[in-house]
This record gives structure tokens, C-alpha cells and sequence, in this order.
């Protein structure tokens, strides 16, 4: 008999095939016009931070925020497109991250339930701000999965996460497949979740790795999976694009909580307040301008070649092959270790928790709760045979 897990990955896998098939006979057809309108919650809250951040820097706070690029300086998304930071003004899982891990340290103070309740609340309000988009409806739904997870005390497997994923989304519009954005947000995610822990294990062993070594790690195991589609459509290569990361987003939350505290305060007219944490967002957006600007002009970094060619597709071949051979061979892929944990089927499963500080900065299983769990099966497993015990010994 199937479980529910095994049929809902059925179910993903049919919308995978479908949305392959839908594609290749009935391709979308090109709209260029812009679609998008601000409701009166957005427009208010961005004339809210316009009042107390310069115009000039806060089109790059409502990046980060919204996911917004229209209201950009002239020609910046280009070079941050350059240097390998576009994905920092697209809605992704490390934004609805940032908000969710805020939101479940605040209340679950309160409960466990009230955590996770106003956690999903607080994410669709600001699905229903910021809009609808491929990357937002890949991001809500791991963040979902993760909280759900969390919730019940629950292991994620990679593999189904992802399998899971992208049928679902396929299943919302099987156009998402050829959208560029969700697909550079899938590969990004994909990467971070399955080369991460293989990295992880290689350099630190059986330990986690701090703030700095996640943001690299991450850092690189994102540009490692998206590098082949960003060389096919976009025909650039730029070797600061690791170093520019590593700079600009251990700030981003920074950036991100002093534009939304500004853009509530003014609401609300705590204007001493909201002037206050204007000035801080200004500084740490003007130091993020100065950055992408400054690598930008390293011109002597920047290849250019040749889009559309199929070959640069090819290396996913060779990457597929390098992370097989990491994961199902007997390859020490740590340093220090012996016994079992020269494994790497060992070293994998032992290194997914660490996926939550290297992506969504969430945990995806809740140990203490497990652990009870896991002490209440043994208790009554020790009671039955007690009883069981008492009632030979006592005989007919």
C-alpha cells in the first residue's frame, strides 16, 4: 500500500512530466507588458520610507524588501546582474526566511502553536503586499514545508523537498518551467540544499559551520549550480561574483529590517524614531551602492561569452557526476574522521540540519521534541512487557 509521502511524490512527478510536455507543444506566448500595480498598503509604505530615506538608495531597499526593480537607479540592476547579485532583489527563501525566523523567536515565547500560526500569517501578508511571482511561490512553499516540519518534529529529505517543490509550483502554471527567474530560484535552492552538506563535511568535519563559513558555503554552492543557466541566457562570467556576496549578504537583514522599521514607523508618525533607523538604512545601503560600484569597474574580471550554447548546459552532466561520486562512493570527503563517518551516505544525513543555518537559517527538525517522542515509545514498549511479564507469571 502506498504511504502519502510516496503519493504526493507520484502526484509531483506527473506534473513535472506534464509541465515538460504542456511546454514543448503549447509554448507561451510573449507578453511584455508590465502587469504589476501597487496595492494602497504597498504605495503608502513606500512613500513612507521615501519621507525619511534618500530616493536615490531606497529603490535598492525595496529590493531587497518587495522585490522590486523598477524604482532602481538607472542601470544598477545591470551591474548588479554583473557582479553576480541579482538574486538579492528577487523574493527568495532568504527573505521569507529572515521574516519567518523572526517571527517564530518572538512568539514562541508564547507557544509552539502561536509561533507557527502567526509565522503562516505573517507570510501570506507579505505574499498579499509583494505579489505573486515564480521565485515567491517557490520560496513560500519550502517555507512552509520548513515550518510545518519544525511544528510536528519532522526530518525533511532533500530529495522529496525538491521533488515536491517543483510539482508543486509546475502544478500552479506549468509555465514557471521556462521562466528564467524560477528557474535560477530552483537551481539556487537546489544547489544550496544537496552541495552544501557535502562542503560542510569536507571542511569542518562533524562540526557546523559559524555565520561567515555558512554565507561562504551558501555562496558558493548557489553560484556553482546556477553558474551553466546564467552562462547559457546570459553569456557572462565574473570571478568576483564570490566576493561580492561574501560582502554584501551577511548585511542584507540589516538592510531589509531598517527599511521595513522605517517604512512602519513612518505609518505610524513616530517620525524621531523613524528618522533614527532612516539614517542607519542609509548607511547600509550607500555602503552596498559603493560596493557593487566598485566591482563593477574591475572590468579585467568580466569574460564575455558567447549565450545560447547548449554546451554550457552540458557541465550540469558533469556536476551530477562530481556530487553521485561524492555521495555514493567510499570518498573521504571529510577530513578527520574515521569509521562510519567516512561515508558519505553517513556524512549526508548527518549534515542536513545544517541546511536551515545555510538556507533558510530555520531548523528543520525539532530535536528535544523528537527525543520525547522517541522516550514515550520506549516507555510504553518497557510497560507492555511489564505487563505482559505479570500476566505469565500469574498463570490461568
Amino acid at each position: 500500500m502506498l504511504r502519502k509521502e510516496n503519493i504526493l511524490i507520484i502526484i509531483s512527478i506527473t506534473s513535472i512530466i506534464f509541465a515538460l510536455f504542456f511546454n514543448l507543444f503549447i509554448p507561451q506566448e510573449k507578453n511584455n507588458k508590465n502587469q504589476n500595480v501597487d496595492s494602497e498598503i504597498k504605495a503608502s509604505f513606500k512613500n513612507s520610507v521615501n519621507e525619511y530615506v534618500s530616493e536615490e538608495i531606497s529603490g535598492l531597499g525595496f529590493g531587497y524588501l518587495l522585490g522590486e526593480k523598477s524604482e532602481l537607479p538607472s542601470g544598477f540592476e545591470n551591474k548588479m546582474k554583473a557582479v553576480g547579485l541579482a538574486h538579492i532583489i528577487v523574493v527568495s527563501g532568504t527573505h521569507l526566511s529572515i521574516i519567518i525566523g523572526a517571527s517564530r523567536k518572538l512568539f514562541e515565547k508564547i507557544s509552539r502553536f502561536a509561533a507557527f500560526y502567526f509565522s503562516i500569517l505573517l507570510l501570506v501578508l507579505y505574499i498579499f503586499i509583494i505579489g505573486i511571482s515564480p521565485s515567491i511561490v517557490r520560496a513560500s512553499f519550502v517555507a512552509v514545508l520548513s515550518l510545518v516540519a519544525w511544528y510536528f518534529g519532522r526530518r525533511q529529505k532533500v530529495s522529496r523537498t525538491i521533488i515536491l517543490t517543483l510539482g508543486f509550483c509546475l502544478l500552479i502554471d506549468p509555465y514557471y518551467l521556462t521562466n528564467v527567474s524560477f528557474q535560477l530560484s530552483m537551481l539556487a535552492y537546489s544547489g544550496v540544499v544537496v552541495i552544501v552538506p557535502v562542503l560542510v563535511r569536507y571542511f569542518y568535519g562533524r562540526d557546523k559551520p559559524g555565520l561567515f563559513g555558512s554565507t561562504i558555503l551558501s555562496s558558493l554552492s548557489a553560484i556553482i549550480a546556477c553558474l551553466p543557466i546564467q552562462l547559457y541566457y546570459f553569456g557572462s562570467l565574473n570571478l568576483v561574483s564570490l566576493f561580492a556576496n561574501l560582502l554584501i549578504l551577511p548585511t542584507i537583514p540589516f538592510a531589509m529590517g531598517a527599511v521595513f522599521f522605517v517604512g512602519v514607523l513612518g505609518l505610524f508618525h513616530f517620525s524621531i524614531f523613524a528618522t533614527m533607523v532612516g539614517k542607519i538604512a542609509e548607511i547600509v545601503l550607500f555602503y552596498h551602492f559603493r560596493v557593487v560600484s566598485e566591482l563593477y569597474d574591475r572590468t579585467e574580471f568580466l569574460f564575455e561569452i558567447e549565450k545560447n550554447n547548449p554546451v554550457f548546459l552540458a557541465l550540469y552532466v558533469i556536476i551530477a557526476c562530481l556530487l553521485f561520486v561524492s555521495i555514493h562512493k567510499n570518498i573521504k570527503v571529510s577530513k578527520g574522521d574515521t569509521g562510519d563517518h567516512n561515508n558519505p551516505l553517513v556524512c549526508f544525513n548527518e549534515t542536513q540540519d545544517v541546511l536551515a543555518e545555510s538556507v533558510e537559517r530555520n531548523e528543520v527538525c525539532d530535536a528535544p521534541r523528537a527525543e520525547r517522542n522517541q522516550k514515550c515509545c520506549e516507555n510504553c514498549s518497557l510497560g507492555n512487557a511489564k505487563d505482559a511479564k505479570n500476566t505469565s507469571t500469574r498463570g490461568p
